[in-house]
């Protein structure tokens, strides 16, 4: 099944809390110009009504919406709009875990060191709280494996220790050394489009069982 397939495919849930008519014809107003719209507009339409649904204090319905929207921003390949997308969703949820995921990638894709360094703080709390450090380990050690700023290795090797990731930890310890691992992508186009791919998915949740 295709991403658009699956976004417009099937029936949504109708909106609740304060959505009042007016504001309910909004949203499927926009959901039908999203679905017939040209790549580029699809995710900024999505994400419009989702903050129709976070004006009426429908928030479930608004993260449908944003999580949507970042599919599709992602796909049209506009990484900056998704990082805002995806800090909306924070805002709201501020434990789930595969969005700080997905913002830590797009923070290094897009050079945001600064911000990738708090976007992985949050997704190392986040995973501890979502009792999902088994899954969070590998998609930090392999943001390492791809970089060789100083600051930012140094960060994933507390990370990896406070997980119980003792041995990467090390292994990056060794990287930090070196300048970085042998895979780093250290042209900062390699960079970006490797730490774009890994944000794209990061989007699709696990498989379960």
């Amino acid at each position: 099944m295709s991403l658009l397939d699956r976004l417009f495919g099937s029936k949504r849930s109708s909106p609740q809390g304060g959505m009042t008519r007016t504001l309910g014809k909004q949203v499927r107003d926009l959901e039908a110009q999203a679905e017939g719209a040209p790549p580029g507009t699809r995710g900024t339409l999505l994400n419009r009504a989702g903050d129709v649904c976070m004006r009426a204090g429908d928030h479930e319905k608004a993260l449908e919406y944003f999580r949507e929207s970042i599919d599709l921003l992602l796909e049209d390949e506009q990484p900056e709009p998704a990082r805002g997308v995806a800090k909306k969703i924070i805002r709201v949820h501020p434990k789930t875990v595969r969005t700080h995921c997905t913002l830590a990638w797009l923070n290094l894709a897009t050079g945001q060191t600064a911000g990738a360094l708090a976007s992985l703080r949050d997704y190392v709390d986040a995973a501890q709280q979502q009792d999902a450090t088994d899954r969070a380990g590998p998609h930090i050690l392999e943001m390492a494996r791809v970089t060789t700023d100083r600051a930012f290795l140094q960060e994933v090797g507390a990370a990896l220790k406070t997980l119980g990731f003792h041995r990467e930890a090390e292994t990056v310890g060794e990287w930090i050394e070196a300048g970085g691992s042998p895979e780093s992508q250290g042209k900062p186009g390699r960079l970006r489009r490797y730490c774009f791919r890994a944000a794209v998915a990061s989007t699709v949740p696990p498989r379960m069982g």
